[in-house]
């Protein structure tokens, strides 16, 4: 038999998988690597042994299947041995079963070998000696890779028997001179000999988000957006779930035409992996973690409450934290989200009927829907009346996830078509209030036979404000939200208070007023309309004219929010748009605070607004990396969701942000992202922010600087934008400004600042009286007014009050390079070095570059750049020594000139070449400089 190696060749590409093999391992890169790499060393004698270790469904027997398939497509010989949980097996069975292929097969061993293994267990079943049956093994396996290069691959190392892991542990240590590769997989955080022995581990931590992306698209490439992100959710990684979970989807799920269940079924294969790590529980425990997968949320009193309605004590909990399950610091929490859904699909029946009904009456005891027990039950445990009821009791309290649920349950108990259709409209309300759109169409999609007029109103309602996040077009829009705003009795929550906000956010994306004029008139007609959403649709109308009525209402309705009577999280919310609107940061930063805190855990992901708001107040605050890991955080879910509104909002302030640092390239994608959306869904809003950031971006490139020219695509802003409704016209001011003026287009500049004044902007705000008089003293600047100085520090004045930290640099930048304009080199370092470290700070790179280039230019080196007057001293001459010693202990030139025997000419020309390296610009700053460098004069 001609011998057979394992050679880089034969192995082939980690990526693309031998032909035995078709195994694609996604996110693995670095182990396939390491174990081909092992395969190709084992070929040349250096044998050596790997532990691979990972949780339930990390992929081992995978990478076993991949690294097996590759040794056997290189001509090697492998054995396998995957252990079984039964315990009880009799000593080296699992020994026995992977050497069975080499003792059955004449041509495998030589003749003089094939005996020693079976005489040394017979020797051990005589007398006990366990050297023997492991001098043995290593023996044989020597004799076979001897002809062609051995794997050892073993699966579930922990359920060997003890003798066959002692003999595998000998093994491993005797590697090194062989043709033999041991790959033993292990679960668990147990200990493992091969690692106590210093073999090395190659841990299989849970996928990358992209990677399980990619294993859930190899497998199931047809599975809808909101499935997916369900399954990429619950699985955290998790190779097995993400295979497993939407096999126990019904085709309508998988589809997104029917809502998914919650919690999500496990599958068969993830559910026979894990699901007996549940069934070996005490029933009491696996009756707590059925109670526990249906409020995951819950509080450390409700867990509580439903242990003592069950029976139970909360010590059961006991036995499902030590076997890692669950983490109990405070309340009790499932380690990994995979296991709710393992813990309810395991439960028995009966156990899911008792924990079900405990929940209803939980909800209603704690929401006041009803008293526990005041109607029977019936074998689904709660009654389709007694659901419901718990579903208008949570609408109230505005829990959103048990109301979904809590309606959801009763349309499915319900046996009229009618009927179930009007409870599942009333749990797609509860949903559209939670931020779940895609749950609420899916829950709207089933055909409806003849709805009421009520449930039909709703339905339109529903329907408006899902497609207003999901498929957002401006002119249908206003159509169907506004037809969605009919009076009628309500069914499940008033979704018509998100339709009015939603009309009235229209405006702002529109810049025109009707819609939100269509919400207000929306808002007389309504007698539950409340005071937040009324100040929240006034701010998106016209916040410049109406500030003193806003901020009165804000002022009135924040204390009353904020104690809880007067409002939860939506209300909340509204109220922190309203403070935005009106440039109240810190209003709306507590308030948005509030609104998240006042949430459930597994609502917070779902208030959508939220997330475009913390979105702009971290670009206004300056904090902008916080910004791009919220945007990375949140892109994918919303993007998988199919959210493409909130997509772009989150998008916007991070091209805002790469145009204000300089990052070109990004922001080039990014922009021409915002400009086709916006085209395509009529979002003038959006077009204005594309604008606003080529501007930043022509203003911070040095060659459109130096001459006097913007860079392409930063054209000249609209004449018709109305900064009382154009927040990106307010915002910009003071760059649109400058950009006329760069221009040279002085008339433009001109017309700006009196249409901002005239309407009103240097009263709104503080951050738009900044920008206000800030353009106003750039204007006196360029035009040589008498009165700039005074104009750039009114100015200054109004920058203490505003809450953005790049209009402030922008102000000193520019205040600082007029005054050095105008010799004053001094006043205008402070200035200068202020908004370098301004813009340090922020990342702001084009515009830290100007203010370096503008401090050089007085002689003055950046702040953190110079170098200490110690340093700059040692490289003096000894003839500029005694000239900056003289000039420091106030000498003129003329006498430093007479005291030298040199020119006043040339005492001049040193100290003009000196000062520049002691980092200052003027004669009275030598003492202070000499001094802090350890000069006594």
């Amino acid at each position: 038999m001609r011998p057979v190696a394992f050679t880089a060749s034969a192995v082939g590409s980690a990526q693309e998988g031998p032909p035995r093999a078709a195994v694609r391992l996604r996110g693995r890169n670095h182990i396939l690597t390491t174990v081909r790499t092992a395969l190709t060393e084992a070929s040349d004698h250096h044998g050596t042994a790997f532990a691979i270790r990972g949780d339930s469904g990390s992929g081992k027997s995978t990478l076993l299947r991949w690294a097996t398939g590759t040794a056997a497509d290189a001509g090697g010989q492998v054995l396998r041995v995957t252990g079984r949980p039964q315990g009880g097996a009799s000593a080296y069975s699992a020994l026995r079963s992977l050497m069975a292929p080499l003792l059955s097969a004449p041509e495998a061993l030589p003749p003089t070998v094939r005996s020693v293994l079976p005489a040394a267990l017979r020797h051990h079943a005589d007398t006990g000696d366990e050297t023997p049956v492991c001098s043995a093994l290593w023996q044989t396996l020597s004799a076979v890779a001897r002809r062609r290069p051995v794997l050892v691959a073993v699966d579930d190392w922990q359920w060997l028997d003890p003798a066959s892991l002692r003999a595998l542990a000998f093994l491993a240590h005797r590697l090194d001179g062989t043709r033999i590769l041991l790959l033993a997989a292990s679960e668990g955080q147990g200990p493992f000999p091969l690692t106590d022995c210093g073999v090395a581990e190659l841990p299989l931590a849970s996928l990358s988000e992209e990677a399980a992306r990619q294993v859930l698209s190899d497998h199931h490439p047809r599975l809808a957006a909101g499935a997916r992100t369900a399954v990429l959710a619950v699985a955290e990684g998790n190779p097995l779930a993400l295979v497993s979970l939407p096999t126990a989807l019904t085709p309508d799920q998988r589809e997104g035409r029917a809502p998914l269940p919650d919690p999500l079924l496990p599958g068969a294969a993830l559910e026979r992996r894990l699901g007996r790590r549940f069934r070996v529980l005490p029933a009491d425990t696996r009756a707590l973690l059925a109670a526990l997968a249906l409020m995951d949320d819950a509080e450390a009193r409700d867990i509580a409450w439903l242990a003592d309605a069950l029976g139970h004590d909360l010590d059961a909990f006991g036995p499902a934290e030590d076997a890692g399950l669950i983490s109990s610091d405070r309340v009790p929490r499932f380690v990994r989200r995979v296991h709710r859904c393992l813990a309810h699909a395991t439960a028995p029946t009966a156990v899911q009927q008792r924990v079900h009904h405990a929940w209803v009456e939980l909800g209603l005891a704690r929401f006041g829907g009803g008293r526990p027990g005041d109607s029977a039950a019936g074998p689904d445990g709660g009654g389709a009346a007694r659901l419901e009821a718990l579903g208008h009791a949570a609408v109230t309290e505005q829990r959103w996830a048990t109301a979904i649920r809590a309606f959801r349950q009763a349309g499915d108990l319900s046996p009229a078509p009618v009927e179930r259709t009007r409870l599942h409209t009333a749990a797609a309300s509860a949903a559209v209030c939670g931020g779940r759109p895609s749950l609420a169409l899916a829950l709207t999609q089933e055909p409806a036979v003849h709805p009421d007029p009520a449930t039909a109103r709703a339905l339109r309602a529903v329907r408006a404000s899902t497609l207003f996040d999901l498929s957002f077009r401006a002119e249908e829009s206003f159509r169907d939200l506004s037809a969605a705003l009919d009076a009628g009795p309500v069914v499940g929550a008033d979704v018509r208070d998100w339709a009015t906000f939603q009309l009235a956010t229209l405006s702002s994306l529109t810049h025109r007023p009707a819609p939100a004029l269509a919400a207000l008139g929306a808002l007389r007609t309504s007698a539950g309309a409340t005071d937040p959403l009324r100040i929240a649709v006034t701010a998106r109308l016209n916040p410049v004219a109406r500030v003193r009525e806003i901020r009165e209402g804000l002022s009135a309705a924040v204390d009353r929010a904020l104690r809880r009577s007067g409002g939860g999280p939506r209300e909340l919310t509204w109220l922190a748009d309203a403070a935005w609107r009106v440039d109240d940061i810190a209003l709306c930063s507590r308030l948005l605070a509030a609104a998240l805190r006042q949430s459930t855990p597994g609502e917070k992901r779902h208030l959508l607004h939220c997330w475009e708001l913390q979105a702009e107040l971290m670009t206004a605050d300056g904090r902008w990396e916080e910004l791009r890991d919220l945007v990375s955080r949140r892109l994918a879910e919303s993007g998988a969701e199919g959210l493409g509104r909130h997509v772009i909002a989150l998008k916007s302030q991070l091209l805002l942000v790469c145009a204000h640092q300089g990052r070109r390239e990004e922001a080039r994608k990014l922009t021409e992202e915002v400009r086709r959306w916006a085209r395509a869904h009529g979002s003038t809003h959006h077009t204005r922010l594309a604008e606003y950031a080529a501007l930043l971006l022509a203003q911070g490139d040095d060659a459109a600087r130096t001459g006097g020219q913007e860079a392409p695509g930063a054209a000249a802003w609209p004449a018709g934008a109305d900064p009382g409704l154009d927040t990106v016209t307010r915002q910009a001011h003071a760059v649109l400004v400058r950009g006329a003026l760069l221009r040279d287009d002085h008339e433009a500049a001109r017309a700006l600042q009196l249409r901002a004044q005239r309407d009103g902007l240097a009263r709104f705000s503080g951050e738009t009286t900044l920008l206000v008089r800030h353009g106003r003293a750039l204007l006196a600047a360029y035009t040589d007014e008498p009165d700039t100085a005074e104009l750039f520090d009114l100015a200054e004045e109004a920058a203490t009050a505003s809450g953005r930290p790049f209009d402030r640099a922008l102000l000193a930048l520019d205040y600082g390079m007029w005054l050095r304009r105008r010799r004053h080199p001094s006043v205008a370092r402070t200035r200068l070095r202020t908004a370098y470290e301004a813009f340090d700070r922020l990342g702001a790179t084009p515009w830290q570059d100007r203010a370096r280039t503008e401090l050089r230019a007085i002689g003055a080196p950046p702040p953190g750049t110079a170098r200490s007057a110690a340093d700059a001293g040692t490289t003096l001459t000894a003839h500029e020594r005694r000239i900056v010693l003289l000039a420091a202990s106030g000498l003129s030139n003329r006498e430093i000139a007479g005291r030298l025997l040199v020119s006043p000419r040339t005492v001049a020309s040193h100290l003009y070449k000196v000062f520049p390296r002691l980092g200052i610009s003027s004669r009275r700053e030598l003492q202070d400089a000499l001094l802090s460098g350890g000069d006594q004069l």
